[in-house]
């Protein structure tokens, strides 16, 4: 759960931070509000680690460097050297697909407890109900 959390609550930050991008109006307590979310998600990243299966721990680093990889873009443009593709509105169709990605990984987490399936598969004993 905590893992779960610490990732919604960097995506959240890392979201508003590009918005505040957007309109220029970045201060050291909107960029400070992006790193403490970032590190808190390394340490509960760490944790998880330890913990995690091998399908959850799958799913935890690719959401981790997806989310990496838009905090280095965010960043980019924040400092006025961006990517190529990286204006405002192609990082932000980036939350999008991170918003999809953590449903995938969220669900592999749920499945993982038992308390559901991943997605695009069926739940147990359904297979032959139809």
């Amino acid at each position: 759960m905590q893992v779960n959390a610490s990732l919604r609550r960097y995506r959240t930050h890392l979201l508003n931070f590009l918005w505040t991008v957007h309109k220029g109006a970045v201060t050291p307590d909107a960029r400070e509000l992006v790193e403490e979310a970032r590190r808190d998600h390394h340490s509960v990243f760490a944790e998880a680690q330890m913990i995690a299966s091998p399908g959850v721990l799958a799913e935890l680093d690719e959401m981790t460097k997806t989310l990496s990889e838009v905090y280095r873009r965010t960043m980019c443009l924040e400092e006025g050297n961006p990517d190529p593709d990286g204006s405002f509105d192609e990082i932000r169709a980036d939350f999008v697909r991170l918003w999809e990605q953590w449903e995938r990984m969220r669900a592999t987490m749920r499945a993982d407890l038992g308390l559901g399936t991943a997605l695009g598969e069926q739940p147990a004993g359904a297979a032959g109900a139809a």
